[in-house]
């Protein structure tokens, strides 16, 4: 912006800096059988799943990466793995549960439920 003013002339420049902002998501997903507090499956980045759990077998690790507690020797119970995640960051952003399949073999005695959970970071 230039202006004039009785012969002198004055120039004014902005500079803006623009910050780019690298939100990130991580988003986890808990399958648990809860009639067997520790028969669960963590559906997850492995790093993910390693920062909530750092003495996770590495043979729990199947199904593409994601863990199966009931692979590992010595898991968690499920309530103790939410509430670590909690600490961590993560809030349950929606859930669900129902009985059993008997279409699969489960006896409609068992209850899954189904946590998602996420963590937005900078």
């Amino acid at each position: 912006m230039a202006s004039s003013t009785a012969g002198s002339t004055t120039t004014t420049s902005t500079t803006t800096t623009t910050k780019e902002s690298s939100n990130k998501i991580d988003v986890v997903s808990l399958i648990v059988l809860v009639s067997y507090p520790k028969h669960y499956r963590i559906f997850a980045e492995k790093e993910l799943v390693h920062e909530i759990m750092p003495n996770a077998a590495d043979s729990a690790f199947v199904w593409f990466g994601n863990y199966s507690a009931e692979k590992d020797e010595h898991p968690p119970v499920y309530m103790d793995v939410i509430a670590r995640m909690m600490r961590l960051g993560y809030n349950i952003q929606a859930s669900t549960g129902g009985g059993g399949n008997p279409a699969i073999g489960d006896n409609m005695s068992t209850h899954t439920s189904h946590y998602i959970l996420i963590r937005k970071r900078d």
